[in-house]
């Protein structure tokens, strides 16, 4: 049966309506009359509210969670048909449209590098047996709609009517290790066939086979312990474990998959010398059945060698390293040595029998024997108070290094750096704990890359780095563990995280300044001259708004650029992004294309986050799409920058302007944020963070420290509250004034200008306002009656029901349109289409509050958290990017 997007959610509403039938007939009228409803009378809703019992509200709410669920299956559905071409092959059409040659375009095609890497940050509020549903489900609307199969119906009121007698939200608190396996139930079920099947698109487009992987796999969980106290050593060598472990049995599954096809005879085979004599070599290790097997099927007797050579990794990676030397055992010492195997196998076979086995190698080539490579990611001070107590053990420092002049600590740490090796173990016990910890994490990476692959951990990056002596700190222990000698390739990369509006703007500052030191030279050096470079989306957000983040961190990139010329070394740039418009988020073809030029060079990295993974990855066929239209941009950007053409004009007025708007806009948001005093209460008051602390979705906790400033409390949950309460101010604050001011002091006709032809501009304005779509003042307002403060009430409403009103003006003028997003529908009506929904459940979430607040004994309120709780996940999917 043919169907569009209307008649989907038309079937999605009516499923949802004989579900309820089912399950919960005695709130069915008032769920269907929820969504007729179009107003937003919170008053009114109350009343209605108040004659519902308490169970009754929570069975609105799930059904709220589950349509939206099966509202994002049916977006997703429209999004992968509308783009349905197979994205690098049409991207190197529409490049020699352009005039490309195509040798050139796939000369870069072969040199670009997609790093995603996948983190635990917080913000995927269902639970695992959620997303797992989710997979059937969309398999079940394929087919209804595809071909009208009852079945397939049934199935799905069957996945739903599970749902509905499951918790939406966990009951215990997440742990790390829990992180990891929901991460690796996205590898095994998506990621790897996903990345895999692009890996041959790409071959297929080079018309040659791939050496490495243009895809290159990451993850933060088990190595960021900024804040994190529960990412301890041992939880970081049993993640390192457990993917090892996770790809290798995966390699088993298709090794025994291969094993019953691959029946090949040796009489109607033709296979090489070099597999005959490779089978002769290691006859002595099959046993008696498999020795059988070598004088017919050549091709099953050296899978099951194969097979037996993965199979002692796992045995021999716990085995002292003593061991390993006495008894040599039969292993794999690389991925290298089992993709030389599989190709001495297609070798000897025919094209379409070797099919199955060219996607095992380039599944190794994706994932080696480590599956995702882990960043070590700590806080400076951290770094800081381990070599304090270390220097003064042995004498580098009288005194407390702390204290000295950022002169003399660099002195002491040239000397350190210049001064014999230390046996490390010789330091353990006589350090705090804390110190400990982090001397036995390089330790660890040494250990993991000799046993398990060099590939296993890339990167220590260094939180809220402040200066160059940061960087010599973490170098000193990469010196000491062995992870960097002089003269040899590095073992481990160094990468300060830019994340304050103050730190972007000293960047080069540090940066030239370690590239005049000695030691540090050397380590560039060793590095191929390369400088990993992380920066910051969240914080610098946090810290001065989000138009002066944005155009902060193209200051910085663009400056960094220039930069490399000057210093001879080549940033690599890692962007810390996060999933809503204020963290970094938006099209990614967008934010390639608007990037400084030269700022990419076939290279990306960054962070897929929360929510982020499951909307990009969970679906295969949606990871596909993902992975093709990040490598097929990355190209796109890649060919004009190497060869100079769509080049952006930089125009001085356009700068002039935006310069303006960032100023007027950063004064705005930091008068409201950190100038007004009492806004930390009032956040706490007018938002659910309350509530979101208490929500198990991730490991990590939701402040830094203990304090009550703005500082230290992380980006997520900042956002994720303010996104709850539908005033989602860090997401277009201060922007209204920086527009304002520079209409003023510039023709506003330049505005316009400025909106058509400088990508970048554009590019912001249009991400601000989709996210400024979702704002909803009526909903934010009845939030705003719980802080009790009426001076401080009325003060802070009164700054944010005016931006508004003034950045929807200038929205609206900037983009030419009488009301927002007109000239995008599609986005329109996606965001519009669940505001009958949300307007509800915010309505639940605010009379909920409202009784918590009004409880009287511990047990009564602990009942209202579970509930307020649930309306969080309910309006988490209906809002989408909440982090």
């Amino acid at each position: 049966m043919k169907s569009n997007q209307t008649q989907e959610i038309e079937f999605i509403f009516s499923l949802m309506g004989e579900l309820l039938e089912e399950v919960a007939p005695e709130i069915r009228e008032i769920f269907i009359a929820l969504k007729e409803d179009k107003t937003a009378n919170y008053i009114a809703k109350k009343e209605v509210l108040k004659k519902l019992e308490s169970k009754d509200i929570s069975k609105l709410i799930k059904a709220f969670t589950l349509y939206y669920l099966l509202l994002n299956i049916v977006d997703e559905r429209h999004l992968l048909s509308f783009n349905s071409k197979k994205h690098i092959g049409s991207m190197i059409d529409e490049l020699k449209a352009q005039k490309y040659d195509e040798e050139d375009i796939k000369s870069v095609l072969k040199k670009i590098k997609f790093y995603p890497v996948f983190t635990a940050h917080p913000t995927e509020s269902l639970r695992r047996t959620f997303l797992e549903s989710y997979h059937e489900m969309y398999d079940d609307l394929n087919l209804w709609f595809g071909s009208g199969d009852n079945a397939a119906k049934e199935h799905l009121k069957y996945r739903l009517n599970l749902l509905w007698h499951s918790h939406i939200v966990r009951s215990e608190k997440i742990e790390v290790l829990f992180e990891l396996d929901n991460l690796l139930y996205f590898m095994e079920s998506s990621i790897l066939q996903s990345g895999t099947n692009i890996l041959e698109e790409v071959q297929n487009a080079l018309q040659e086979p791939l050496k490495k992987s243009p895809i290159r796999l990451g993850s933060w969980i088990g190595g960021d312990r900024d804040g994190n106290p529960y990412v301890t050593n041992g939880v970081m060598l049993e993640v390192m474990k457990r993917q090892h472990q996770t790809i290798i049995e995966h390699y088993l599954k298709q090794i025994d998959k291969l094993s019953r096809e691959l029946s090949i005879a040796q009489e109607y085979a033709n296979p090489t010398q070099e597999l005959l004599e490779s089978l002769e070599e290691e006859k002595e290790h099959l046993d008696e059945m498999a020795k059988k097997l070598f004088l017919q099927e050549p091709f099953r007797a050296k899978l099951t060698c194969m097979r037996q050579k993965l199979q002692n990794r796992i045995m021999a990676l716990n085995l002292p390293q003593s061991a390993l030397y006495e008894s040599k055992p039969y292993i794999y010492e690389s991925p290298k040595e089992f993709i030389k195997d599989i190709d001495m196998m297609l070798e000897s076979l025919d094209k379409r029998s070797g099919i199955y086995l060219k996607k095992l190698k380039n599944l190794v080539l994706l994932a080696g024997f480590h599956l995702m490579q882990l960043d070590f990611r700590q806080h400076r001070d951290v770094f800081w108070r381990a070599l304090a107590e270390i220097f003064s053990l042995l004498g580098y420092v009288q005194g407390d290094l702390l204290l000295l002049p950022k002169k003399e600590q660099e002195e002491i740490l040239n000397n350190a750096l210049t001064a014999p090796l230390l046996d490390l173990n010789a330091l353990y016990g006589k350090l705090s704990k804390e110190s400990q910890e982090l001397l036995m994490a390089f330790m660890n990476f040494r250990w993991a890359k000799d046993r398990i692959s060099d590939n296993i951990i890339d990167s220590c990056i260094i939180s809220m780095c402040q200066g160059a002596n940061d960087l010599l700190c973490v170098l000193w222990f990469a010196k000491q563990s062995g992870l960097w000698r002089k003269g040899k390739k590095t073992r481990i990369g160094i990468a300060p995280l830019f994340e304050t509006i103050g730190d972007l703007e000293n960047a080069p500052v540090i940066l030239r300044e370690l590239c005049a030191n000695p030691h540090y030279a050397e380590y560039l050096q060793s590095c191929k001259n390369n400088q990993e470079i992380m920066i910051g989306y969240s914080d610098s957000s946090k810290d001065g708004g989000i138009f002066t983040s944005n155009y902060s961190l193209r200051k910085a990139i663009n400056n960094l650029i220039v930069l490399e010329e000057e210093l001879r070394i080549k940033f690599r740039l890692f962007h810390g992004r996060g999933g809503s418009v204020s963290r970094g988020g938006g099209a990614l073809e967008d934010a390639l294309l608007s990037a400084p030029d030269n700022s990419v060079a076939g290279f990306l990295k960054t962070t897929e986050q929360g929510e982020v993974i499951s909307e990009k990855y969970l679906n295969p066929k949606k990871a596909e799409f993902s992975f093709a239209s990040a490598l097929a941009n990355l190209l796109k950007k890649s060919v004009y920058d190497k060869y100079g053409t769509n080049k952006q004009v930089c125009n001085r007025d356009f700068e002039s302007i935006m310069q303006k708007i960032s100023e007027e806009s950063f004064k705005t948001y930091r008068n409201l944020v950190y100038e007004t005093e009492g806004f930390i209460e009032y956040f706490k008051s007018a938002t659910p963070i309350e509530f979101i602390q208490q929500l198990n979705i991730g490991s990590r906790p939701s402040k830094r420290k203990n304090t009550q400033n703005v500082e230290d409390l992380r980006a997520i949950p900042w956002v994720f509250a303010w996104t709850q309460n539908r005033a989602i101010i860090p997401a277009w604050y201060g922007l209204g004034s920086g527009l304002e001011l520079a209409s003023a002091r510039f023709d506003k006709e330049i505005l316009r200008n400025c909106y058509k032809e400088d990508l970048f501009f554009k590019t912001t304005i249009d991400n601000i306002s989709q996210a400024f779509l979702k704002v909803d003042l009526e909903i934010a307002k009845h939030y705003n009656e719980f802080v009790e403060n009426d001076d401080l009430r009325k003060e802070i409403w009164q700054k944010i029901k005016s931006e508004y009103h003034l950045t929807l003006k200038w929205l609206l003028y900037v983009r030419g349109e009488e009301t927002l997003l007109e000239t995008q529908k599609h986005i329109q009506k996606s965001i519009l289409l669940r505001k009958s929904f949300l307007t509800s459940l915010n309505f639940f979430q605010l009379y909920l509050m409202e009784q918590y607040k009004n409880a009287t004994y511990i047990e009564q309120k602990q009942r209202i958290a579970k509930q307020i709780i649930t309306t969080i996940v309910g309006i988490a999917q209906g809002i989408r990017n909440t982090g």
